[in-house]
């Protein structure tokens, strides 16, 4: 026709086409980074997390006093954190109900403490026992439904500094002193996979 000129499009090659769709399956997908916190701790859902430690594992470090630890988020716990999660979400308000229960060397006796945990750095949680104010303990996920319970923590600098948690409601009135479990160099972190129900009992 007078007046266009008409230009040739050259085809794509196939292998530019399959370059392209190689390159997009390969990239990053832009969904939000997993929270294992929140994988482990499932809102509305109870859970238990246990670890027991055997004999070898005591002999290779004859410092620690800890030979059972359990994190359980019971019934009562779940009931809790729904009331919680209807009120206005102001800074202190308990977001986890969680019992912690731990088992002493030397000790046949199961202690509890029950905590209220808040949102702290990051994924984590820093726990509290109402009960006895002062101590604190923190937990995060770890994956794979695991967190990890750490008792202290280590500063930018590198410098440990250490903490505890009341393991009873007698706080500083027991006679011999308050019963807590402390940071000491074998006991201020432990790694707990999610278990049934009855290995938190």
């Amino acid at each position: 026709m007078p007046g266009f000129v008409t230009k040739r499009v050259r085809p794509i090659p196939a292998t530019s086409i399959l370059a392209a769709l190689v390159a997009m399956a390969a990239a990053p997908p832009t969904f939000a980074a997993p929270r294992p916190l929140a994988d482990a701790l499932s809102p509305g859902q109870p859970s238990c997390h246990a670890r027991v430690f055997g004999a070898a594992e005591l002999a290779a470090h004859p410092g620690r006093r800890v030979t059972g630890i359990a994190i359980e988020r019971a019934a009562r716990d779940v009931a809790a954190e729904r009331k919680w999660s209807r009120l206005e979400e102001f800074d202190g308000t308990a977001i986890v109900s969680a019992t912690l229960r731990v088992r002493l060397r030397g000790d046949p006796v199961t202690h509890s403490a029950r905590l209220q945990c808040f949102r702290g750095d990051g994924d984590a949680l820093v726990c509290e026992s109402p009960a006895c104010v002062g101590g604190e303990l923190r937990i995060s996920g770890e994956g794979r439904g695991a967190i990890q319970v750490s008792i202290g923590g280590t500063l930018k600098s590198g410098r440990f500094i250490g903490h505890y948690i009341h393991l009873d409601e007698s706080c500083e009135g027991r006679v011999g002193g308050p019963l807590v479990l402390e940071s000491g160099d074998d006991d201020r972190s432990f790694s707990l996979a999610a278990a049934p129900k009855q290995a938190c009992q």
